[in-house]
């Protein structure tokens, strides 16, 4: 084949440049540009596809990890495993267990029992995981007993919130030793709410509040809970200030230079010194696109700032606003 022919083939080609190589864009497939807040599983629902699917036609090594203007390959519609149905998912550099449980839409404890995994850390890159097939579950009883039946991606967090408990509530009641590991299927006991949640902060409209003892935070609306979530606050000798303080900015990831970083899902509170604190999602190493902390959230670990799980960073960012209230507590 002649130089001239190979050029000819090489122009033919639609392509789009992505960070470890070229992905063309088949014949088949549609393009979207990534708009403020969007999240890739709702860019998925809109097009009818999976997060696994736009995940594998984009190289995406996080799927929690878009950013604005970014241009994603909508591969051909594809249905979702059937119930009962599993596939195998190869490990990545910088995976979690609960970001793969999140992207394939299934339980944490559902992942790691079909694996034999006993602890949330122990996963490395190549490691071939079965991922169990999404089943389907009656809804939870409202009966007096107050039980409810884990379904696929529900987190403790969430159902507390639902109930208007914590989860720290729900696992003393199951005799639950991590509260990050529960399964499809499962029947909890919802203990009664209230006493163990604090009080809302008077006002209206968004508060979200973080206790600092209880390295949990709170997201209220109108008086009403609407989230409970673990957080990390500052460590030793970087602690986060106390106070009430207003969101004064909001960036889909914003850079850290300090730290060399990348922080998802910002919202910043206030300034210490020549940086601003605030609350943000698993930073990722600038230089290697690793994920640092992403077993640690719970933990007093960061230099003063609020962390967050990535999913609940998302949820967060896309209910806050300039102006929302942030009130600190020890």
């Amino acid at each position: 084949m002649s130089r001239w022919v190979r050029m000819a083939l090489v122009l033919s080609l639609s392509a789009v440049v992505w960070v470890g190589g070229v992905v063309p864009i088949a014949a088949d497939s549609n393009a979207h540009v990534v708009r403020p807040g969007e999240t890739l599983s709702g860019i998925a629902r809109h097009y009818g596809v999976t997060v696994t699917a736009l995940v594998q036609a984009n190289g995406l090594r996080d799927a929690n990890f878009i950013w604005y203007g970014q241009r994603l390959l909508i591969p051909s519609q594809s249905a979702p495993p059937t119930s009962g149905q599993s596939s195998v998912y190869v490990v990545q550099r910088g995976d979690t267990l609960s970001g793969i449980a999140a992207r394939h839409g299934v339980g944490l404890g559902a992942l790691a029992r079909a694996n034999g995994i006993t602890s949330t850390s122990w996963v490395y890159a190549g490691q071939r995981l079965t991922i169990p097939g999404a089943g389907s579950s009656p809804a939870p009883s409202t009966s007096a007993a107050r039980t409810h039946r884990v379904q696929a991606g529900e987190h403790l967090s969430g159902i507390a919130a639902r109930y208007g408990t914590t989860a720290a509530a729900i696992a003393h009641a199951n005799g639950i030793a991590n509260p990050s590991l529960i399964y499809v299927g499962q029947v909890l006991r919802i203990p009664a709410g209230g006493s163990s949640i604090p009080a809302a902060p008077s006002g209206s409209g968004l508060r979200f509040v973080v206790y600092i003892s209880q390295q949990r935070c709170y997201l209220y609306r109108d008086g009403g809970l609407l989230y409970s979530w673990v957080c990390s606050t500052g460590r030793a000798g970087a602690a986060t200030s106390t106070g009430t303080f207003y969101v004064q900015s909001k960036i889909r990831n914003a850079f850290g230079s300090r730290f060399n970083a990348w922080m998802p899902y910002w919202l910043g509170i206030y300034w210490a010194g020549s940086s601003e604190n605030g609350i943000h999602g698993l930073p990722v190493n600038a230089s290697s696109g690793v994920t640092v902390w992403a077993n640690l959230v719970g933990t007093p670990i960061t230099f003063g700032c609020i962390m967050l799980s990535n999913e609940a960073a998302i949820t967060l960012y896309n209910l806050a606003y300039i102006g929302m209230p942030v009130i600190i507590r020890l």
